[in-house]
């Protein structure tokens, strides 16, 4: 099995948002990326998008501008999935999220690829025991996902199926850290893994805060962003609750103010299913909360910020 510090050669499969976002991140750090889509038109737009981000790194300060040219020469486009596979130490999948689809690109890199490629899907929360069950060489197998735009934020959850070989979720555990990365391992599958498991929670309860007419679309997301959400950049729930409860720490929190958090769970949305209805209600607020911008403005604007955040935050 290759280890971790000897991954050079990145094969990406699947050339859209996560795939091109994913080989900006490792040409950046000097690694060889392969890409190939089966569809053209998104595997030249994958291509061009992987080295406007690398453009848009050095004007971040992230990148020297005297290196941008030779990243970029790491980034190239293949003609099949055989052309992607061979010579890849490591492939990251960005493809369809399903299993149909999930699983034949992993039966057939199973077979193309070298026994020693390990073979990473970036499933925002499907479960690898099932995927790898298309592969005779499972233990290779494992889910890397990120949280978009991968090549800026450092989050990325690596979730083993139950027949991936531990070894292998130590090396890529070693291997993002060298990356600069923050990956967290699942010691189970569970459908959405962790980060996906928490946004779902808090996405229901925002969702149904406006449907209730509590308050509007920018008015919910104001309270996450001005408020909870300036902890989260630098610490999660538990530790924020246990500074919460002064010297007597979490114990205290949740034996005195806890308490109050029943009457809130009480109240709070169960459903499973987001109606038409609701819909209509949260994009017309959404998209009042744009006023005149333009989906591209507010993306770059929120790139820009989160390299603001990382240099504060991570140095």
């Amino acid at each position: 099995m290759i280890e971790s510090k000897k991954i050079k050669n990145i094969g990406i499969l699947g050339t859209g948002t996560i795939g091109a976002s994913w080989a900006t991140f490792f040409a950046s750090k000097g690694l060889k990326v392969k890409m190939y889509d089966i569809d053209k038109v998104f595997l030249d737009r994958g291509v061009q998008k992987a080295k406007e981000n690398l453009d848009a790194l050095v004007g971040y300060e992230l990148v020297e501008e005297s290196m941008v040219d030779n990243l970029k020469k790491n980034v190239r486009s293949v003609e099949n999935i055989a052309q992607m596979a061979e010579d890849a130490d490591y492939i990251q999948e960005s493809t369809e999220e399903n299993y149909e689809a999930k699983k034949k690109v992993f039966a057939e890199l199973d077979t193309l690829a070298s026994p020693k490629t390990i073979l990473v899907s970036s499933s925002s929360g499907l479960l690898m025991s099932e995927i790898q069950k298309a592969t005779k060489n499972p233990k290779r197998c494992l889910i890397a996902h990120p949280f978009n735009p991968p090549h800026l934020i450092p989050l990325v959850e690596l979730v083993p199926g139950k027949q991936t070989d531990l070894q292998i979720v130590n090396d890529m555990k070693l291997f993002f850290e060298r990356l600069g990365k923050i990956p967290v391992v699942l010691k189970k599958e569970t459908p959405g893994h962790i980060a996906n498991r928490l946004a779902a929670a808090l996405w229901r309860e925002a969702i149904d805060l406006v449907v209730k007419e509590v308050a509007s679309v920018e008015d919910v997301d104001k309270a996450l962003y001005a408020g909870p959400g300036i902890r989260w950049a630098l610490m999660g729930q538990h530790l924020i609750y246990h500074l919460g409860g002064g010297e007597g720490g979490y114990g205290y929190f949740i034996d005195h103010i806890g308490k109050a958090f029943g009457t809130y769970w009480k109240e709070m949305a169960t459903w499973h299913e987001i109606s038409d209805e609701s819909k209509k209600i949260l994009v017309e607020g959404v998209e009042k909360s744009m006023g005149n911008r333009s989906f591209g403005e507010v993306a770059r604007w929120r790139d820009e910020k989160i390299v603001d955040l990382l240099k504060v935050v991570y140095d």
